[in-house]
């Protein structure tokens, strides 16, 4: 089973405008966060939802290299299995914690590619010196 909250449209449109999809992220995790405190579990899914799926995608774009952005992920999908287990959803709650661990493999694959294009690029300039 794979888990995902935003529909292809509006992940585009986040993946086109980062900068704007913070604000909708920040909305999202606000309400979701309250929702969820107050035990409004099913209600908060959504929210913590797609404000993890546009962290995750925020993540991608800035390439794993803005620290906040994974602690979020990671408070996020921390929330979500809380949520989901509360509603003894435990397919679902296993699902999510697979994203999670997909989304730390690529962030690891991001992280070690972004270094070896910076020693890459150190490498060639030092070479015409």
């Amino acid at each position: 089973m794979e888990i995902s909250f935003l529909c292809a449209k509006h992940a585009d449109w986040v993946y086109s405008h980062p900068l704007e999809a913070v604000n909708f992220l920040a909305r999202d995790e606000f309400q979701g966060t309250t929702l969820f405190y107050d035990g409004e579990y099913r209600e908060c899914l959504p929210y913590l939802g797609c404000a993890f799926d546009i962290t995750a995608i925020l993540l991608e774009v800035d390439e794993g290299q803005n620290p906040l952005f994974i602690e979020k992920a990671f408070a996020l999908s921390s929330l979500i299995c809380d949520a989901y287990k509360a509603l003894g959803l435990l397919e679902y709650q296993t699902a999510m914690q697979r994203r999670v661990a997909d989304l730390v493999i690529a962030l690891s694959y991001q992280q070690s590619a972004a270094v070896q294009s910076r020693h890459a690029v150190f490498e060639v300039s030092t070479s015409k010196h």
